[in-house]
């Protein structure tokens, strides 16, 4: 899942052309942490607020990271969007 998050579905890090080690080793870790940013807030969404429907063949209609991923992006994206949470605080390790 991570792998598949880091490239095509959600944060297309092949499209940097990045050569540099340091400079990739950089975008890495930023992306982990945008990672599980996504990953938690998803988590947070589906146990709270609204679960991610289960579709007839047993698997979720839409991954718990995409569904974090897809809020996220609404709230930094839509300053008119009023969230019930603060998105920020997953980001605190208190």
């Amino acid at each position: 899942m991570t792998f598949k998050a880091m490239k095509s579905s959600g944060f297309d890090i092949e499209k940097t052309h990045l050569r540099d080690i340091e400079r990739i080793e950089k975008l890495i870790l930023l992306v982990m942490v945008a990672f599980v940013w996504c990953y938690k807030v998803g988590i947070y969404l589906h146990e709270n607020v609204k679960q991610v429907i289960v579709k007839k063949h047993g698997r979720k209609a839409i991954s718990i990271f995409k569904y974090g991923l897809a809020y996220i992006a609404n709230c930094l994206l839509n300053s008119k969007m009023k969230s019930k949470f603060s998105i920020f605080n997953f980001l605190s390790c208190t």
